[in-house]
């Protein structure tokens, strides 16, 4: 009996690792031009509870549009020259939903964006389909006893630590946008002030040349253009 409880748990804990899970978990960065709209399609299913959400990472002044379409072409969500959103729906259609970013009132300035769409439960955390372990349907739960009880506890246990990792690594990649965000704002500040900088030294050595030329013109009496600020002909 030893052995055969030790041969379940092992073997309970090896189906966890290789059981196949199947969600909708997407994350890109895209770039969208000036002048242009951009579009990205999704294939849902009804009675899902859909988490979306966005936010411009740089370009002009952090903003676009944003449309959520349902596949009866039907708006469902739309935000107007926001730089982030974010937004949990329950979907009532299955078919192929559409994700539009616009960027068509900015005629010079192309938006990089951060966009995320997952599929989440009644709690926020990723839906996870899981495959029935076709071992446990071959036992009865009496010839399991207090084993049924113990194995319950470790998927619980399990489960809220992949929620909890899951959660940690969704807010790390909040934190990281927004370092690029800061990193790419205090880049271009960088880049101005040199660049102003640069146009300020110029101008005072150009103006100091100015200043020496003229005051030693003003004492060299063979100089001609002392002898104009002189008012001598």
């Amino acid at each position: 009996m030893f052995y055969k409880s030790n041969f379940i748990i092992i073997l309970l804990f090896l189906t966890i690792l290789i059981i196949p899970t199947y969600s909708v978990d997407i994350e890109l960065t895209i770039l969208v031009p000036a002048s242009q709209r951009e579009c990205f399609h999704q294939i849902l299913g009804a009675d899902k509870t859909v988490d979306v959400e966005y936010e411009v990472l740089a370009g002009g002044d952090n903003d676009i549009n944003y449309w959520f379409y349902a596949p009866s072409n039907r708006v469902l969500q739309s935000d107007f020259q926001k730089r982030d959103g974010h937004q949990t729906l329950k979907l009532e259609e299955s078919g192929e939903y559409r994700f539009c970013f616009d960027n068509t009132f900015s005629r010079f300035s192309q938006k990089q964006v951060y966009f995320s769409l997952r599929l989440v439960d009644e709690h926020g955390n990723n839906e996870i389909d899981r495959v029935t372990e076709p071992w446990m349907t071959d036992i009865d739960r009496d010839d399991l006893g207090e084993l049924q009880y113990k194995i319950e506890q470790i998927k619980d246990t399990f489960q809220r630590i992949w929620d909890n990792m899951e959660s940690a690594q969704r807010y790390q990649k909040t934190f990281n946008n927004y370092e690029v965000h800061d990193r790419i704002i205090v880049e271009n500040n960088f880049e101005r002030v040199n660049f102003w900088s640069i146009i300020n030294i110029v101008l005072m050595v150009t103006v100091s040349i100015i200043q020496v030329v003229t005051i030693r013109s003003l004492f060299e009496s063979k100089s001609k253009y002392g002898k104009f600020l002189r008012g001598k002909k």
